[in-house]
Protein backbone atom coordinates (compact mmCIF):
# COMPACT_ATOMS: atom_id res chain seq x y z
CA UNK A 1 0.00 0.00 0.00
CA UNK A 2 1.81 3.47 -0.63
CA UNK A 3 2.29 5.49 2.29
CA UNK A 4 3.22 8.71 0.29
CA UNK A 5 2.01 10.81 -3.15
CA UNK A 6 5.06 10.14 -4.62
CA UNK A 7 4.70 6.11 -3.87
CA UNK A 8 1.39 6.13 -5.18
CA UNK A 9 2.79 8.02 -8.22
CA UNK A 10 5.29 5.12 -8.59
CA UNK A 11 2.21 2.89 -8.19
CA UNK A 12 0.37 4.41 -10.33
CA UNK A 13 3.22 4.76 -13.61
CA UNK A 14 4.43 1.33 -12.79
CA UNK A 15 -0.02 0.22 -14.04
CA UNK A 16 0.20 2.27 -16.80
CA UNK A 17 3.49 0.48 -18.13
CA UNK A 18 1.94 -2.87 -17.60
CA UNK A 19 -1.63 -2.15 -18.94
CA UNK A 20 0.12 -0.49 -22.05
CA UNK A 21 2.81 -3.96 -22.25
CA UNK A 22 -0.86 -5.87 -22.23
CA UNK A 23 -2.51 -4.22 -25.00
CA UNK A 24 0.72 -3.80 -27.61
CA UNK A 25 1.38 -7.63 -26.75
CA UNK A 26 -2.77 -7.80 -28.01
CA UNK A 27 -2.39 -5.63 -30.68
CA UNK A 28 0.36 -7.65 -32.07
CA UNK A 29 -1.85 -10.87 -32.02
CA UNK A 30 -4.87 -9.14 -33.26
CA UNK A 31 -3.22 -7.84 -36.04
CA UNK A 32 -2.90 -11.14 -37.76
CA UNK A 33 -6.01 -12.73 -36.29
CA UNK A 34 -8.72 -13.22 -39.17
CA UNK A 35 -11.73 -12.96 -36.73
CA UNK A 36 -10.83 -9.45 -36.10
CA UNK A 37 -11.60 -6.73 -38.62
CA UNK A 38 -8.10 -4.13 -38.78
CA UNK A 39 -10.82 -1.23 -38.14
CA UNK A 40 -11.52 -3.02 -34.53
CA UNK A 41 -7.77 -3.17 -33.61
CA UNK A 42 -8.00 0.99 -33.40
CA UNK A 43 -10.22 -0.21 -30.07
CA UNK A 44 -6.95 -1.45 -28.51
CA UNK A 45 -5.19 1.31 -29.31
CA UNK A 46 -6.91 4.06 -28.47
CA UNK A 47 -6.37 2.07 -24.63
CA UNK A 48 -2.84 1.92 -25.38
CA UNK A 49 -2.56 5.37 -26.15
CA UNK A 50 -3.96 6.37 -22.84
CA UNK A 51 -1.87 4.45 -20.60
CA UNK A 52 1.12 6.16 -22.60
CA UNK A 53 -0.44 9.32 -22.81
CA UNK A 54 -0.81 9.23 -18.94
CA UNK A 55 2.97 8.66 -18.59
CA UNK A 56 3.79 11.37 -20.78
CA UNK A 57 2.06 13.95 -18.44
CA UNK A 58 3.69 11.92 -15.81
CA UNK A 59 6.97 14.07 -16.91
CA UNK A 60 10.13 13.39 -14.42
CA UNK A 61 8.63 10.70 -12.40
CA UNK A 62 6.77 8.61 -15.16
CA UNK A 63 10.53 9.10 -16.79
CA UNK A 64 12.92 7.42 -14.02
CA UNK A 65 9.93 4.40 -14.04
CA UNK A 66 10.25 3.90 -18.15
CA UNK A 67 13.75 4.06 -17.75
CA UNK A 68 14.14 1.25 -15.63
CA UNK A 69 11.51 -1.04 -17.10
CA UNK A 70 13.36 -0.02 -20.20
CA UNK A 71 16.08 -1.98 -19.01
CA UNK A 72 14.19 -4.67 -16.30
CA UNK A 73 10.61 -4.40 -18.11
CA UNK A 74 9.32 -7.31 -20.57
CA UNK A 75 9.18 -6.18 -24.67
CA UNK A 76 5.86 -4.58 -23.91
CA UNK A 77 7.23 -2.29 -21.54
CA UNK A 78 9.95 -1.62 -23.74
CA UNK A 79 7.44 -0.50 -26.40
CA UNK A 80 5.92 1.81 -24.29
CA UNK A 81 8.58 3.49 -22.68
CA UNK A 82 10.47 3.76 -25.89
CA UNK A 83 6.97 5.49 -26.88
CA UNK A 84 7.61 7.97 -24.46
CA UNK A 85 11.58 8.95 -24.76
CA UNK A 86 10.53 9.92 -28.46
CA UNK A 87 7.47 11.57 -27.47
CA UNK A 88 9.07 13.78 -24.52
CA UNK A 89 11.98 14.39 -27.11
CA UNK A 90 14.78 12.42 -24.68
CA UNK A 91 16.97 11.41 -26.90
CA UNK A 92 19.83 10.95 -24.39
CA UNK A 93 17.48 8.52 -23.61
CA UNK A 94 16.96 6.63 -26.69
CA UNK A 95 20.35 6.40 -27.42
CA UNK A 96 20.73 4.37 -23.83
CA UNK A 97 17.77 1.91 -25.41
CA UNK A 98 19.82 1.67 -28.82
CA UNK A 99 22.99 0.69 -26.42
CA UNK A 100 21.44 -1.83 -23.97
CA UNK A 101 19.38 -3.61 -26.31
CA UNK A 102 20.00 -7.10 -26.66
CA UNK A 103 19.84 -7.11 -31.11
CA UNK A 104 19.15 -11.05 -31.15
CA UNK A 105 16.42 -10.60 -28.73
CA UNK A 106 13.64 -10.22 -31.44
CA UNK A 107 10.47 -9.63 -29.20
CA UNK A 108 12.57 -6.62 -28.10
CA UNK A 109 13.91 -5.77 -30.82
CA UNK A 110 10.62 -5.33 -32.85
CA UNK A 111 8.95 -3.56 -29.82
CA UNK A 112 11.83 -1.11 -30.44
CA UNK A 113 11.84 -0.54 -34.20
CA UNK A 114 7.78 -0.47 -33.57
CA UNK A 115 7.74 2.24 -30.93
CA UNK A 116 10.49 4.28 -33.25
CA UNK A 117 8.54 4.37 -36.41
CA UNK A 118 5.27 5.02 -35.04
CA UNK A 119 6.54 8.18 -32.56
CA UNK A 120 9.90 9.47 -34.24
CA UNK A 121 9.74 12.81 -34.05
CA UNK A 122 10.52 14.98 -37.13
CA UNK A 123 12.78 17.30 -36.02
CA UNK A 124 15.14 14.03 -35.01
CA UNK A 125 15.49 13.62 -38.72
CA UNK A 126 18.90 15.21 -38.44
CA UNK A 127 19.95 12.78 -35.96
CA UNK A 128 19.02 9.85 -38.26
CA UNK A 129 21.13 10.82 -41.14
CA UNK A 130 24.30 11.19 -38.43
CA UNK A 131 23.41 7.93 -37.40
CA UNK A 132 23.37 6.55 -40.43
CA UNK A 133 26.50 7.38 -41.46
CA UNK A 134 28.44 6.18 -38.45
CA UNK A 135 25.74 3.32 -36.94
CA UNK A 136 26.76 -0.15 -36.05
CA UNK A 137 25.69 -2.86 -37.75
CA UNK A 138 22.96 -3.49 -35.53
CA UNK A 139 21.25 -0.64 -35.21
CA UNK A 140 20.58 -0.70 -39.22
CA UNK A 141 17.58 -2.54 -38.69
CA UNK A 142 15.38 0.31 -36.67
CA UNK A 143 16.97 2.81 -38.80
CA UNK A 144 16.30 1.56 -42.31
CA UNK A 145 12.70 0.29 -41.04
CA UNK A 146 12.10 3.90 -40.13
CA UNK A 147 13.62 5.38 -42.70
CA UNK A 148 11.51 3.47 -44.98
CA UNK A 149 8.25 3.42 -43.18
CA UNK A 150 8.62 7.39 -42.53
CA UNK A 151 9.24 7.51 -46.00
CA UNK A 152 12.48 9.55 -44.90
CA UNK A 153 14.08 11.55 -47.54
CA UNK A 154 17.38 9.18 -46.55
CA UNK A 155 17.50 7.17 -49.97
CA UNK A 156 21.22 8.62 -50.63
CA UNK A 157 22.57 7.48 -47.18
CA UNK A 158 20.83 3.85 -47.87
CA UNK A 159 22.39 3.58 -50.85
CA UNK A 160 25.85 4.47 -49.85
CA UNK A 161 25.35 2.18 -46.51
CA UNK A 162 24.44 -0.69 -48.68
CA UNK A 163 27.26 0.13 -50.96
CA UNK A 164 29.70 -0.29 -48.03
CA UNK A 165 27.98 -3.54 -46.53
CA UNK A 166 28.93 -6.72 -48.37
CA UNK A 167 26.43 -8.56 -49.67
CA UNK A 168 26.59 -11.16 -46.86
CA UNK A 169 25.97 -8.77 -44.33
CA UNK A 170 23.15 -6.62 -46.08
CA UNK A 171 19.92 -6.32 -43.95
CA UNK A 172 17.02 -7.18 -45.85
CA UNK A 173 15.22 -3.88 -43.83
CA UNK A 174 17.68 -2.05 -46.14
CA UNK A 175 17.01 -3.60 -49.35
CA UNK A 176 12.93 -2.67 -47.94
CA UNK A 177 13.62 0.65 -47.46
CA UNK A 178 15.36 1.29 -50.33
CA UNK A 179 12.12 0.58 -52.56
CA UNK A 180 10.13 2.48 -50.33
CA UNK A 181 11.76 5.51 -50.46
CA UNK A 182 12.26 4.49 -54.53
CA UNK A 183 16.03 5.78 -54.89
CA UNK A 184 16.62 5.49 -58.68
CA UNK A 185 20.58 5.24 -58.07
CA UNK A 186 19.58 1.58 -56.69
CA UNK A 187 19.07 -0.25 -59.64
CA UNK A 188 22.17 -1.37 -60.26
CA UNK A 189 23.19 -2.29 -56.59
CA UNK A 190 19.99 -4.40 -55.87
CA UNK A 191 20.67 -6.37 -59.05
CA UNK A 192 23.47 -8.50 -57.76
CA UNK A 193 20.37 -9.49 -55.12
CA UNK A 194 18.38 -11.76 -57.04
CA UNK A 195 20.92 -14.07 -57.40
CA UNK A 196 21.83 -14.22 -53.73
CA UNK A 197 22.07 -17.39 -51.32
CA UNK A 198 19.12 -16.05 -49.24
CA UNK A 199 16.20 -16.10 -50.84
CA UNK A 200 14.52 -13.55 -48.58
CA UNK A 201 17.14 -10.72 -49.75
CA UNK A 202 16.21 -11.78 -53.38
CA UNK A 203 12.58 -11.81 -52.75
CA UNK A 204 13.01 -8.16 -51.44
CA UNK A 205 15.43 -7.18 -54.12
CA UNK A 206 12.93 -8.05 -56.71
CA UNK A 207 9.89 -6.53 -55.08
CA UNK A 208 12.05 -3.16 -54.56
CA UNK A 209 13.26 -3.05 -57.70
CA UNK A 210 9.54 -3.04 -59.26
CA UNK A 211 8.76 -0.19 -56.91
CA UNK A 212 11.64 1.46 -58.77
CA UNK A 213 9.36 0.52 -62.39
CA UNK A 214 12.17 -2.25 -63.28
CA UNK A 215 10.01 -4.82 -65.53
CA UNK A 216 12.85 -6.00 -66.73
CA UNK A 217 14.03 -7.21 -63.08
CA UNK A 218 10.99 -9.12 -63.24
CA UNK A 219 11.46 -10.94 -67.04
CA UNK A 220 15.35 -11.64 -65.77
CA UNK A 221 13.92 -14.42 -63.19
CA UNK A 222 11.49 -15.97 -65.69
CA UNK A 223 14.10 -19.00 -65.98
CA UNK A 224 15.23 -18.75 -62.45
CA UNK A 225 11.41 -19.44 -61.35
CA UNK A 226 11.43 -22.85 -62.69
CA UNK A 227 13.53 -23.64 -60.26
CA UNK A 228 12.72 -21.13 -57.75
CA UNK A 229 9.72 -20.43 -55.61
CA UNK A 230 10.75 -16.93 -54.00
CA UNK A 231 9.82 -15.05 -57.23
CA UNK A 232 6.04 -16.05 -56.85
CA UNK A 233 4.51 -12.62 -55.10
CA UNK A 234 6.39 -10.65 -57.10
CA UNK A 235 4.83 -12.37 -60.39
CA UNK A 236 1.56 -11.55 -58.80
CA UNK A 237 2.55 -7.91 -57.76
CA UNK A 238 3.43 -7.10 -61.08
CA UNK A 239 3.45 -9.54 -63.89
CA UNK A 240 1.55 -9.87 -66.97
CA UNK A 241 -0.41 -13.03 -68.85
CA UNK A 242 3.12 -14.38 -69.09
CA UNK A 243 3.49 -14.46 -65.42
CA UNK A 244 0.50 -16.22 -65.37
CA UNK A 245 1.32 -19.06 -67.89
CA UNK A 246 4.71 -19.46 -65.66
CA UNK A 247 2.86 -19.51 -62.46
CA UNK A 248 0.12 -22.34 -63.80
CA UNK A 249 3.36 -24.64 -65.74
CA UNK A 250 4.44 -24.57 -61.59
CA UNK A 251 1.25 -26.13 -60.83
CA UNK A 252 1.29 -28.44 -63.65
CA UNK A 253 4.44 -29.59 -63.24
CA UNK A 254 4.09 -30.54 -58.99
CA UNK A 255 6.03 -27.50 -58.20
CA UNK A 256 3.29 -25.08 -56.81
CA UNK A 257 3.01 -23.75 -53.06
CA UNK A 258 0.48 -21.45 -51.28
CA UNK A 259 2.46 -18.28 -53.02
CA UNK A 260 2.59 -19.37 -56.31
CA UNK A 261 -1.64 -19.81 -55.64
CA UNK A 262 -1.94 -16.62 -54.15
CA UNK A 263 0.20 -15.08 -57.49
CA UNK A 264 -2.37 -16.65 -59.75
CA UNK A 265 -4.95 -15.03 -57.32
CA UNK A 266 -3.41 -11.63 -57.32
CA UNK A 267 -3.02 -11.57 -61.33
CA UNK A 268 -6.37 -12.66 -61.70
CA UNK A 269 -6.10 -14.66 -65.18
CA UNK A 270 -9.49 -16.52 -65.58
CA UNK A 271 -7.23 -19.19 -67.90
CA UNK A 272 -5.95 -19.83 -64.40
CA UNK A 273 -9.17 -20.76 -62.79
CA UNK A 274 -8.96 -24.82 -63.41
CA UNK A 275 -5.27 -25.10 -62.47
CA UNK A 276 -6.21 -23.62 -59.20
CA UNK A 277 -9.29 -25.81 -58.94
CA UNK A 278 -7.65 -28.69 -59.36
CA UNK A 279 -4.98 -27.93 -55.59
CA UNK A 280 -8.75 -27.83 -54.07
CA UNK A 281 -7.96 -31.66 -53.14
CA UNK A 282 -4.39 -31.40 -51.84
CA UNK A 283 -4.66 -30.65 -47.93
CA UNK A 284 -2.05 -28.47 -47.73
CA UNK A 285 -2.81 -25.76 -50.95
CA UNK A 286 -6.31 -26.18 -49.89
CA UNK A 287 -6.79 -23.20 -48.55
CA UNK A 288 -4.85 -21.12 -50.57
CA UNK A 289 -6.59 -22.33 -53.22
CA UNK A 290 -9.77 -21.21 -52.37
CA UNK A 291 -8.12 -17.70 -51.31
CA UNK A 292 -6.76 -17.28 -54.88
CA UNK A 293 -10.06 -18.53 -56.72
CA UNK A 294 -12.06 -15.88 -54.40
CA UNK A 295 -9.60 -13.11 -55.32
CA UNK A 296 -10.07 -13.38 -58.46
CA UNK A 297 -14.20 -13.93 -58.78
CA UNK A 298 -15.79 -12.67 -55.64
CA UNK A 299 -17.72 -15.83 -54.69
CA UNK A 300 -17.57 -15.22 -51.61
CA UNK A 301 -18.53 -19.08 -50.88
CA UNK A 302 -18.09 -20.29 -47.38
CA UNK A 303 -19.00 -23.40 -45.29
CA UNK A 304 -18.20 -24.20 -41.91
CA UNK A 305 -15.67 -26.73 -40.88
CA UNK A 306 -14.33 -28.52 -37.95
CA UNK A 307 -10.31 -27.93 -37.50
CA UNK A 308 -9.05 -30.86 -34.87
CA UNK A 309 -7.39 -30.10 -32.25
CA UNK A 310 -3.68 -31.58 -32.99
CA UNK A 311 -2.71 -34.31 -31.18
CA UNK A 312 0.01 -34.19 -28.58
CA UNK A 313 0.87 -37.84 -27.70
CA UNK A 314 2.85 -36.48 -23.85
CA UNK A 315 -0.58 -35.39 -22.80
CA UNK A 316 -2.49 -37.94 -22.88
CA UNK A 317 -3.81 -40.62 -20.56
CA UNK A 318 -2.55 -43.88 -20.87
CA UNK A 319 -6.12 -45.40 -21.99
CA UNK A 320 -6.08 -42.73 -24.09
CA UNK A 321 -2.53 -43.45 -25.87
CA UNK A 322 -3.12 -46.78 -26.59
CA UNK A 323 -6.31 -46.68 -28.36
CA UNK A 324 -4.58 -43.24 -30.39
CA UNK A 325 -1.55 -45.60 -31.22
CA UNK A 326 -3.30 -49.40 -31.84
CA UNK A 327 -7.12 -48.10 -33.36
CA UNK A 328 -6.10 -44.56 -34.41
CA UNK A 329 -9.41 -43.42 -31.78
CA UNK A 330 -8.50 -39.67 -30.79
CA UNK A 331 -9.76 -38.09 -27.48
CA UNK A 332 -13.34 -36.92 -27.02
CA UNK A 333 -14.70 -34.54 -24.49
CA UNK A 334 -17.44 -35.44 -22.55
CA UNK A 335 -20.12 -35.46 -24.84
CA UNK A 336 -18.12 -37.94 -26.88
CA UNK A 337 -16.95 -35.23 -30.08
CA UNK A 338 -13.09 -34.51 -30.48
CA UNK A 339 -11.55 -32.04 -29.36
CA UNK A 340 -11.34 -29.20 -32.23
CA UNK A 341 -13.04 -26.06 -33.15
CA UNK A 342 -15.59 -25.26 -35.88
CA UNK A 343 -14.69 -22.51 -37.70
CA UNK A 344 -16.07 -20.39 -41.18
CA UNK A 345 -13.86 -20.53 -43.97
CA UNK A 346 -13.64 -19.96 -48.01
CA UNK A 347 -14.45 -23.44 -49.02
CA UNK A 348 -12.55 -25.99 -50.04
CA UNK A 349 -15.47 -28.58 -52.03
CA UNK A 350 -14.33 -28.56 -55.00
CA UNK A 351 -18.00 -29.71 -56.55
CA UNK A 352 -19.19 -26.48 -55.03
CA UNK A 353 -16.93 -24.14 -56.69
CA UNK A 354 -17.31 -25.68 -59.99
CA UNK A 355 -21.11 -25.56 -60.02
CA UNK A 356 -20.51 -21.74 -58.93
CA UNK A 357 -18.13 -21.44 -62.44
CA UNK A 358 -20.91 -23.46 -64.67
CA UNK A 359 -23.36 -20.80 -63.31
CA UNK A 360 -21.73 -17.15 -63.00
CA UNK A 361 -19.23 -18.11 -66.29
CA UNK A 362 -21.35 -15.79 -68.67
CA UNK A 363 -20.13 -12.37 -66.08
CA UNK A 364 -16.97 -12.94 -67.48
CA UNK A 365 -14.69 -11.93 -70.59
CA UNK A 366 -11.73 -14.50 -70.88
CA UNK A 367 -9.12 -11.87 -72.13
CA UNK A 368 -9.66 -9.60 -69.27
CA UNK A 369 -7.99 -10.15 -65.22
CA UNK A 370 -10.58 -9.64 -62.30
CA UNK A 371 -10.27 -8.53 -58.70
CA UNK A 372 -13.42 -9.93 -56.74
CA UNK A 373 -15.92 -10.69 -59.39
CA UNK A 374 -15.12 -6.94 -61.31
CA UNK A 375 -12.92 -5.81 -64.22
CA UNK A 376 -9.17 -5.53 -62.39
CA UNK A 377 -8.83 -1.43 -61.46
CA UNK A 378 -7.12 0.70 -59.12
CA UNK A 379 -11.10 0.63 -57.38
CA UNK A 380 -10.49 -3.43 -57.06
CA UNK A 381 -7.26 -2.86 -55.44
CA UNK A 382 -8.86 -0.18 -52.67
CA UNK A 383 -12.21 -1.98 -52.10
CA UNK A 384 -9.83 -4.49 -50.78
CA UNK A 385 -7.69 -2.51 -49.09
CA UNK A 386 -10.33 -0.58 -47.13
CA UNK A 387 -12.64 -3.91 -46.55
CA UNK A 388 -12.83 -4.97 -43.21
CA UNK A 389 -13.54 -8.58 -44.49
CA UNK A 390 -10.05 -7.97 -46.37
CA UNK A 391 -6.95 -10.51 -44.27
CA UNK A 392 -3.60 -8.27 -43.80
CA UNK A 393 -1.56 -10.42 -45.91
CA UNK A 394 -4.36 -9.29 -48.61
CA UNK A 395 -4.20 -5.42 -47.09
CA UNK A 396 -0.63 -5.95 -47.45
CA UNK A 397 -0.55 -7.13 -50.97
CA UNK A 398 -3.51 -4.53 -52.34
CA UNK A 399 -1.05 -1.20 -51.32
CA UNK A 400 2.46 -3.27 -53.29
CA UNK A 401 0.09 -3.61 -56.10
CA UNK A 402 -1.31 0.11 -56.02
CA UNK A 403 2.12 1.20 -56.24
CA UNK A 404 3.87 -1.44 -58.63
CA UNK A 405 1.38 -1.12 -61.18
CA UNK A 406 -0.34 2.25 -60.86
CA UNK A 407 2.43 4.23 -59.03
CA UNK A 408 -0.34 5.05 -56.49
CA UNK A 409 2.60 5.77 -53.62
CA UNK A 410 0.93 7.34 -50.94
CA UNK A 411 2.51 6.35 -47.81
CA UNK A 412 0.93 3.47 -46.04
CA UNK A 413 1.55 0.53 -43.97
CA UNK A 414 -0.81 -2.18 -42.99
CA UNK A 415 0.67 -2.11 -39.60
CA UNK A 416 -0.09 1.45 -39.28
CA UNK A 417 -2.32 3.11 -36.10
CA UNK A 418 -5.55 2.17 -37.20
CA UNK A 419 -6.40 6.68 -37.43
CA UNK A 420 -3.01 6.72 -39.80
CA UNK A 421 -4.64 3.97 -42.08
CA UNK A 422 -7.87 5.64 -42.39
CA UNK A 423 -5.98 9.02 -42.93
CA UNK A 424 -3.95 7.33 -45.97
CA UNK A 425 -6.69 5.22 -47.22
CA UNK A 426 -8.89 8.94 -47.62
CA UNK A 427 -5.58 10.25 -49.55
CA UNK A 428 -5.88 6.99 -51.40
CA UNK A 429 -9.29 7.29 -52.49
CA UNK A 430 -9.41 10.38 -53.73
CA UNK A 431 -6.37 9.43 -56.11
CA UNK A 432 -8.54 6.70 -57.29
CA UNK A 433 -11.15 8.86 -57.94
CA UNK A 434 -8.87 11.41 -60.11
CA UNK A 435 -7.05 8.62 -61.66
CA UNK A 436 -8.85 5.79 -62.11
CA UNK A 437 -9.98 7.05 -65.68
CA UNK A 438 -6.56 6.53 -66.96
CA UNK A 439 -6.37 2.53 -66.68
CA UNK A 440 -8.41 0.65 -69.02
CA UNK A 441 -10.71 -1.79 -66.66
CA UNK A 442 -9.22 -5.24 -66.51
CA UNK A 443 -5.99 -5.08 -68.71
CA UNK A 444 -2.21 -5.72 -67.46
CA UNK A 445 -0.55 -2.50 -66.15
CA UNK A 446 3.14 -1.95 -65.09
CA UNK A 447 4.01 1.82 -63.74
CA UNK A 448 0.91 3.19 -65.61
CA UNK A 449 2.43 1.56 -68.73
CA UNK A 450 0.02 -1.31 -70.49
CA UNK A 451 1.78 -4.75 -70.37
CA UNK A 452 1.14 -7.67 -72.05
Amino acid sequence: MATSIKAFKIELYQEHLEEASFLYQQRLSLLHNPAISWRDVGEFEERLEAHIDALVVGEELALEICKKQALDGDFGELFAAVCVFCRQMQANLLAEVFRTLDYQDKEKLRAVVDAVKYEFPAPWNDYCAKALSGSSPSLLPILATLCGYKRLPLGEHLHRLMLATSSSKTDVNLIWAIGRLKFESSHQTLQPFLRHEDEALCSAALISLLHLGDYRALESCYLLVQTKSWPYIAFGLGGSRSASNILRDAISYGRADPDCLLALGLLGDLAALKSIHTCLDQPNLAESAALALNLITGADLYEEAFIPEPIDEDELFEHELKAYREENKVPTRADGKPFGTTVVRLSEDPERWKSWFSENASRFQPEKRYRNGKLYSPVCLLENLASEKTPYRLRELAYEELVIRYNADFSFEVDMPVHSQLAAINKLSAWVNENNIRFQAGCWYFACRLVQ
